[in-house]
C-alpha cells in the first residue's frame, strides 16, 4: 500500500524529485569542496604562521650567536680585558632593550689544575676577597665562570662557577673547543635559580685560543683552549620574549634533543602537552639545528571559526534549502500549472523570488520564494503597494519616499535594469540584502506591468566582507612585521608591498608597484636576481639570495631576501610572496671578525720575537716563525728534531733546559739567558742574550704535549746597559774630579783676594806716601807715572771686589728670601743712580703689573741695578735714553722685563753678553762681570734670561723668576 503510494507519487512528481536531488547532491559536492579547501587554507596559514615561529626562534638564536661572536672578537682585539672593560661594552650593547630574554654574558677561564690557586688569588686581587672555584673537588680541567654581566641578582649566584663539573654543561664546551664553532648545551638547571619560578635553561659557549691562535687539528684545539664567551638563558623567558603577541593563536612546546620525550621539555605555551594528548586538529612538528645541537618543536592549534570556514555549513544549509524549495516549487507548478498557464510559466523559469507589479505599484503576482522572502502572502499583498510593503525605510531606520524608489519607478524604465542592489524589509522588520532585475512589460507601447526578479544575496555580502576583512587582517600583520614584505605575480611584477618597504625605499604605494626592483636594486645585482627568478617562477619554486638595495637616503644596505611560491585554489602559480631583511650590521660583524682574524695572524707571522714549538713526543719542531728561522739562517726547522735541526754548540743549555720542561711540566723562564747560534748558516757562531719562556702545554690527560718557545733577543740591550754602565762610572769619576777642582778654583780665588788685598793697601799707602814725601819735587813725567800706578791699583782693587762677588755668588746658590715690592726696590735703585740719570737725561716708566714677589734682597737688587744702570750706560748719543720696566705672568714664571733704545747689539755678539770679563762697548767704563753675574744669580734660583736686541734701536731683557707673586708688600 504506501509501495503503491511512493511509486505514484514518484510518476506525477519525478521532476520535482529529481530536481531536489540533483541540487542537493550538487550541493554536496560542492559542500564538501569548499570545505576540503577552507581547511586546506586554515592548514597552510597555521604552517606558514608555525614556520614564522619557528623562523623567529632560530633568528633570535642566531642573534645570540652573533653577540657571543662579537665579545669574543673583543677579546681576541685586546688580547686582554678588564673587568669594567667588559661592563662598558656590555652596556654598549643595550642587550636586555635589544634582545629581551638574555639572561647574561659571560665569559669562562679555562684554568689547568696547576694553575687553580694563582687564577683564584688573582681574582681576589681584584677586590673580591671571598672568591674560589666551586663547587670544590680535583678535576683534570676547570672552567669557571670569570666575568659575567649584569653582575647583578642572580647572576652573582653563578660568578666563580666551575662549568666543567657539570656533564652537560662540559660536554658542549668540549664540542665548541673541539670544532670551533657555537655550542648550545643540553637542558640543565642553571645555578642562578633560586627557588622562585625556575626554570628550564640552556647555554651557548663560543670558544678562544690561547696567544689568539687559530688551531687546525682537534689536538691542537684541546691544547690551546683558553675559554670560552658564553651566555645562559631561562628557556620560558627567553622564547615567550620571542614569540610575544604576534604568535598568541598557537601553542608551542619545544624539546631538547631529537625526541618528544616529556623529560625533554624546555618550554611549553599551555600546561597541556598536546604531543602526548594528540587532541588538537591542526599539528605541525619542526626542527631547529643551533650549535650543533638539536631542538623538536611541536606547535599547536585549534581551527579559527571565521566566515571562510563556515561558509562550506552556509553552502550545505543553503543548498538544502534551495533543493527543497526547488523540490517544492516544481511540486507546486506541477499542481497548479492547468489552473494558471501565465504563473505556471513564471513559476517554471523562475530561479529567485518573482515579483509582477502592476503601473500603480500594486503587486499582482507573488512565488513562493518571493512569499518565503517577504513572509506575506500575496493575498495579504492586496491592497497596497510592493513599496509600502517591503521597502518603505532605509537600514538605518530613516523613511524612504516612494518618489525614490527605483522599482516603484520601474515602469517609468524603458531599458531592463539588471543586478540592481537593494534592501527589502521582511515580515518581522529583519533587513534583507537583495539584488534586482527588473524587465518592464510593454503593452500598446508604454509600460504597463513589470517582473521583477529578486535575489537573497545577504550571504553573499556576509562572505566579501569576509574577504574584505581577511585581506585588512593581513595587511594589518604585514605592515606591522619587522621585515619587508612584498606579493608579486608569476612575471615578478609587484602587487603589494607592506610598509615597511615603503619606509626603506621612500617610495609609495603605487610608485612601488609600478617600477618593480628597477629603481631600488643596485644594477650589478640585477642579472643575478633576473636568473634566480626565472628559474624559481619556471620550477614554480622559492629562491633565497643576498644583495644591496638603495635605501630612501640614498645608502646602499645588504638585504637578504626569501620568496615562497603562491599558488590558487586549483593549484595554479601565482607568483611568489617574500620578505626582505637588513642585514648590513651582520654583514659588518663578520667583516670585523675576519679582518681581525687576518689581523691576528699577520701579528703572529710580523711579532718581533722568536716564536716556536715543539712537540714533546719526539721534539720535533711542529711550527717556527720568520723570526725563529731568520735566527738561524732560514734553515728549514719543522718536521725536524731539536737534535736534527741544530749543532752541538747552539743546543747547549737549550736542550737540557727543553727536555727539563718536558719532564717536569713546569715552565722555564730566563731573563737575558746566553744563547749560541749560527745567524747566516756559514759555520759563525754567534752569542747572544735573550729573555725567553719555555711554557708547557698540557693535554687533556694532564701531560706535556708540547712546548712553547718564546723569546725575545736583548743582545743589543745587554750591550748597551753594560756600556752605559761604564759611561757612568767614567762620568761619575769626572763629575767627583770637576768638583774638586772647582772647589779648589774658587778656594784659590776667595783666597787670592784676601790675600791680595793687604799688599794691595800697602802699595796704595806707599804710592799716597811717595806723593806727600816728594810733592813739589816731582817733575810732570814723574806725577803721570805716578797717576797711572794709583789707576793700576784701582784697577786691581776693582778686580780683586769682582772676584770676590763672584765667588760670593757661587757659594751663596740659596739666599734667604723675603716679600719684596718691585717699585720699592726701584725707588731705592733710581735714587742710588740719580746722579747718572740726570747726566744722562734719561726716562723711566714702568708698567708693574705684578707688583710683590719673594726674593733674596740683595739679589733682586743687583739684578735690577745692573739692568737699568746698563740701559743708561749704552745710550745712543742720537736721542735721550728711554728706560720702559714692566713686569707680568708667564706660564709659572714672574716675568721682568726692561726695554731701552740704547745703542744694541749685534746679534753675533749677543751670545758673549753673559761672559765673565766680556765687554762689547769700551767707550764705557766697567768690568764685565755684571751681567755675569746676574745670571749667575737667576739661574742659582730655578730662572732663566733673555735678550732681544737690535743694533741702532735698542735692547730688552726679560727675566724669568721662577715663582708666583706674592701679597702687596706693606
Amino acid at each position: 500500500m504506501e509501495l503503491a503510494r511512493l511509486a505514484r507519487f514518484l510518476k506525477h512528481h519525478y521532476i520535482a524529485v529529481f530536481s531536489f536531488l540533483l541540487i542537493f547532491l550538487l550541493t554536496l559536492f560542492v559542500y564538501s569542496e569548499t570545505k576540503d579547501k577552507a581547511d586546506e587554507r586554515s592548514k597552510r596559514l597555521f604552517e606558514l604562521h608555525a614556520d614564522q615561529a619557528i623562523a623567529a626562534v632560530e633568528k633570535r638564536m642566531n642573534d645570540y650567536i652573533q653577540v657571543l661572536t662579537g665579545a669574543k672578537a673583543l677579546l681576541v682585539a685586546s688580547d686582554t680585558i678588564e673587568r669594567s672593560a667588559w661592563r662598558k661594552y656590555y652596556n654598549s650593547l643595550n642587550l636586555e632593550e635589544n634582545y629581551p630574554g638574555f639572561q647574561a654574558l659571560g665569559y669562562t677561564h679555562a684554568v689547568r689544575p696547576s694553575e687553580l690557586a694563582a687564577y683564584e688569588q688573582r681574582i681576589r686581587a681584584e677586590g673580591f676577597s671571598g672568591f674560589s672555584v666551586h663547587p670544590e673537588g680535583k678535576r683534570t680541567e676547570y672552567t669557571p665562570i670569570t666575568y659575567i654581566e649584569p653582575f647583578t641578582g642572580r647572576n652573582l649566584r653563578a660568578f666563580g662557577f666551575d662549568m666543567s663539573s657539570e656533564p652537560t654543561r662540559q660536554s658542549a664546551m668540549r664540542i665548541a673547543r673541539d670544532t670551533k664553532q657555537p655550542a648550545l648545551s643540553g637542558k640543565v638547571r642553571l645555578v642562578q635559580e633560586d627557588g622562585e619560578d625556575e626554570q628550564a635553561g640552556f647555554l651557548i659557549y663560543l670558544p678562544l685560543y690561547r696567544n689568539n691562535a687559530d688551531p687546525t687539528s682537534i689536538k691542537d684545539r684541546q691544547n690551546l683552549i683558553r675559554g670560552f664567551v658564553y651566555s645562559p638563558f631561562r628557556a620560558k623567558d627567553l622564547i615567550t620574549s620571542i614569540l610575544g603577541q604576534q604568535f598568541d593563536d598557537i601553542d608551542v612546546e619545544v624539546y631538547d634533543g631529537t625526541s618528544f620525550a616529556k623529560e625533554s621539555l624546555l618550554y611549553s605555551t599551555d600546561s597541556t602537552l598536546y604531543y602526548h594528548t594528540n587532541n588538537r586538529t591542526l599539528t605541525y612538528p619542526g626542527t631547529i639545528s643551533i650549535g650543533n645541537h638539536t631542538w623538536r618543536l611541536f606547535i599547536t592549534a585549534e581551527p579559527e571559526r571565521t566566515a571562510e570556514s563556515e561558509l562550506p555549513y552556509y553552502i550545505l544549509a543553503g543548498g538544502v534549502i534551495i533543493s527543497l524549495l526547488m523540490g517544492f516549487i516544481i511540486w507546486s507548478l506541477s499542481n497548479t500549472r492547468r489552473s494558471n498557464r501565465l504563473k505556471q510559466t513564471i513559476t517554471d523559469n523562475a530561479t529567485a523570488a518573482l515579483f509582477i507589479i502592476d503601473a500603480k505599484g500594486y503587486c499582482t503576482f507573488m512565488n513562493p520564494a518571493a512569499e518565503e522572502m517577504t513572509g506575506y502572502t500575496l493575498e495579504e499583498m492586496e491592497g497596497k503597494t510592493l513599496h509600502e510593503m517591503v521597502h518603505y525605510l532605509h537600514p538605518d531606520g530613516s523613511a524612504f519616499a516612494v518618489e525614490e524608489c527605483r522599482v516603484r519607478t520601474a515602469l517609468a524604465i524603458t531599458e531592463p535594469m539588471r543586478a540592481y542592489e537593494d534592501v527589502f524589509i521582511h515580515r518581522d522588520g529583519s533587513f534583507i540584502n537583495v539584488s534586482c532585475a527588473v524587465q518592464p512589460i510593454k503593452e500598446r507601447g508604454s509600460g504597463t506591468y513589470a517582473i521583477i526578479e529578486v535575489r537573497d544575496i545577504t550571504e553573499e555580502k556576509r562572505a566579501k566582507e569576509a574577504i574584505i576583512e581577511s585581506e585588512a587582517r593581513f595587511r594589518t600583520m604585514a605592515d606591522n612585521a619587522p621585515v619587508m614584505i612584498w606579493v608579486g605575480n608569476p612575471r615578478g611584477e609587484y602587487v603589494y608591498v607592506n610598509k615597511q618597504w615603503i619606509d626603506f625605499t621612500g617610495f609609495s604605494f603605487e610608485e612601488s608597484i609600478s617600477m618593480g626592483w628597477r629603481e631600488v636594486l643596485e644594477p650589478e645585482h640585477m642579472p643575478e636576481y633576473a636568473e634566480v627568478f626565472e628559474k624559481a617562477a619556471a620550477a614554480s619554486g622559492s629562491f633565497k639570495m643576498e644583495m644591496r638595495m638603495r635605501r630612501h637616503d640614498g645608502k646602499l644596505r645588504w638585504v637578504i631576501n626569501t620568496a615562497m611560491p603562491r599558488f590558487g585554489v586549483n593549484g595554479e602559480f601565482l607568483g611568489h610572496i617574500g620578505s626582505i631583511i637588513d642585514i648590513t650590521e651582520i654583514k659588518e660583524a663578520e667583516r670585523k671578525v675576519k679582518q681581525n682574524a687576518e689581523l691576528l695572524q699577520k701579528l703572529f707571522l710580523e711579532v718581533p720575537a722568536v716564536v716556536g714549538l715543539v712537540r714533546a713526543q719526539d721534539f720535533k719542531y711542529v711550527l717556527a716563525n720568520p723570526q725563529y728561522r731568520r735566527l738561524y739562517g732560514n734553515r728549514p726547522l719543522v718536521g725536524k728534531t731539536i737534535y736534527d735541526a741544530h749543532t752541538k754548540e747552539e743546543g747547549h743549555g737549550f736542550f737540557q733546559r727543553l727536555e727539563r720542561v718536558v719532564e717536569t711540566g713546569e715552565p722555564f723562564v730566563g731573563n737575558e739567558t746566553v744563547a749560541t747560534f749560527d745567524r747566516y748558516n756559514n759555520g759563525q757562531l754567534e752569542r747572544g742574550y735573550f729573555n725567553l719562556v719555555y711554557q708547557p702545554l698540557i693535554d687533556g690527560n694532564g701531560q706535556v704535549e708540547a712546548v712553547l718557545v718564546f723569546a725575545v733577543e736583548v743582545t743589543e740591550l745587554v750591550k748597551a746597559r753594560k756600556e752605559l754602565i761604564i759611561t757612568n762610572e767614567e762620568l761619575s769619576e769626572k763629575n767627583t774630579e770637576l768638583q774638586r777642582i772647582n772647589n779648589d778654583l774658587d778656594n784659590f780665588v776667595y783666597t787670592a783676594s784676601h790675600d791680595l788685598k793687604s799688599p794691595i793697601a800697602n802699595m796704595e799707602g806707599l804710592a799716597t806716601l811717595l806723593r806727600d814725601i816728594l810733592q813739589g819735587n816731582l817733575k810732570h813725567e814723574d806725577m803721570q807715572v805716578l797717576d797711572m800706578l794709583q789707576q793700576a791699583v784701582n784697577k786691581l782693587k776693582g778686580t780683586i771686589a769682582d772676584l770676590t762677588e763672584i765667588t760670593k755668588v757661587q757659594k751663596e746658590l740659596q739666599s734667604e728670601v723675603e716679600p719684596l715690592s718691585f717699585e720699592n726696590m726701584l725707588q731705592d735703585i733710581t735714587t742710588d743712580i740719580d746722579k747718572l740719570i740726570k747726566e744722562a737725561d734719561a726716562t723711566i716708566s714702568t708698567d708693574l703689573e705684578v707688583k710683590n714677589i719673594l726674593y733674596a734682597r740683595k739679589n733682586l737688587r743687583s739684578i735690577i741695578y745692573n739692568l737699568v744702570s746698563n740701559a743708561i750706560k749704552y745710550k745712543s748719543p742720537e736721542r735721550a735714553p728711554e728706560v720702559r720696566i714692566t713686569t707680568y705672568q708667564q706660564a709659572g714664571y714672574i716675568v721682568l722685563e726692561v726695554k731701552d733704545n740704547g745703542l744694541g747689539i749685534k746679534k753675533e755678539q749677543q751670545h758673549k753678553l753673559f761672559t765673565m770679563f766680556k765687554r762689547l762697548h769700551s767707550h764705557v767704563e766697567g768690568t764685565g762681570i755684571g751681567l755675569y753675574i746676574v745670571k749667575r744669580i737667576i739661574e742659582n734660583n730655578g730662572g732663566f734670561i733673555k735678550v732681544e736686541s737690535e743694533v741702532g734701536k735698542g735692547t730688552t731683557f726679560k727675566v724669568y723668576f721662577k715663582q708666583a707673586s706674592v701679597a702687596e708688600v706693606v
